[in-house]
């Protein structure tokens, strides 16, 4: 059966609806990431949120819950940002504190 202009089950679609279904689209798509996790991230992640030096983090690498990647003599570090904040407390305040205790 070929499609004829005329066809009644035609659907059609301005750009901007199939902008909105790709991203809708994209959005379920994506992994969804269990009630209360969190990524990972860098210590510099850290060191910037709770204002303090990424020097300091590392210091303070098994204290603030680090995971290890890797096995070598330096492995990557990464930390779990809520398990950090349960720790420490919340990130960077206004009022200058660094957040070191």
């Amino acid at each position: 059966m070929a499609w004829q202009p005329d066809d009644p089950s035609e659907v059609s679609l301005s750009p901007e609806s199939i902008e909105m279904l790709a991203r809708r689209l994209s959005e379920l798509l994506q992994p969804a990431e269990p009630e209360g996790s969190s990524r990972l991230v860098s210590a510099k992640v850290i060191a910037e949120r709770w204002g303090v030096d990424r020097r300091w983090v590392y210091e303070h690498a098994d204290h603030l819950g680090a995971r290890r990647l890797g096995s070598g003599p330096r492995p990557r570090l990464r930390f779990d940002p809520i398990e950090v904040g349960e720790r420490l407390g919340p990130g960077r305040r206004r009022d200058g504190c660094d957040g070191r205790r």
